[in-house]
């Protein structure tokens, strides 16, 4: 007679809060918000000068379904010694001469469930004239960007759609901003290519007011 063994494999569990920086290829489940994430390899982000302090991240690092970390040569750096925002990512001190610059992250896999997903969310500063709002990408991956976005100020409330791309062969930009709203949110969106294979999304606040910028996102290369 045939000998039966009934084996389970189970994978990493817990509180979305408690998660690890998954290894390649692990998997891990958030029970409580009943979320499934696999993790993946490291990602290059650039070399250290001893004086830059800000540097841009992959779009994908900028999902709020991830979680990151950062390294100088191979060492994880203390989420206190820099800040993320969207791609942009800050050192309180810039990293030294030669110094690689990597991260890693857990892509999350989306599963059927019955809460939303979860936008990028970042504080606009009041009075910002052309300033970043942290969301910029590389644009030899991606030229095209549909943003589905909320701004919140005392003022009333802004729902609306940002369609907005660049033409990389002729240096030219284009950006359709519809919404509707509570109140008069005063913000005025642009977009900054400056920087080589760099798109970069700006605002301009004319209501000297604080905003609250939530957004998700979606990208194409139109090439």
């Amino acid at each position: 007679m045939a000998d039966t063994r009934i084996s389970k494999i189970q994978i990493r569990q817990g509180n979305f809060a408690d998660l690890p920086l998954l290894d390649a290829g692990e998997l891990g489940y958030a029970t409580d918000q009943h979320r499934l994430f696999i993790g993946n390899t490291v990602i290059e982000i650039g070399a250290g000068d001893g004086t830059t302090d800000v540097f841009y991240v992959p779009i994908l690092l900028s999902d709020p379904t991830t979680i990151v970390a950062v390294f100088l040569d191979g060492v994880q750096v203390n989420t206190s010694d820099y800040s993320a925002v969207g791609t942009t990512l800050t050192f309180a001190t810039p990293p030294t001469l030669g110094t690689a610059i990597t991260a890693k992250y857990n892509s999350e896999i989306e599963i059927s469930r019955f809460s939303a997903t979860v936008p990028v969310s970042s504080s606009l500063s009041a009075n910002g004239n052309l300033a970043e709002t942290g969301f910029s990408m590389d644009t030899t991956e991606a030229d095209v960007v549909i943003m589905d976005y909320t701004l919140k100020t005392a003022n009333g409330l802004r729902i609306g759609q940002l369609r907005f791309g660049t033409d990389t062969v002729n240096a030219t930009t284009a950006i359709d901003d519809n919404y509707t709203e509570t109140g008069t949110v005063d913000i005025v969106f642009s977009v900054d290519i400056s920087t080589t294979d760099r798109l970069k999304l700006l605002y301009t606040d004319n209501d000297n007011l604080q905003s609250n910028f939530k957004y998700t996102y979606q990208l194409w290369n139109s090439n």
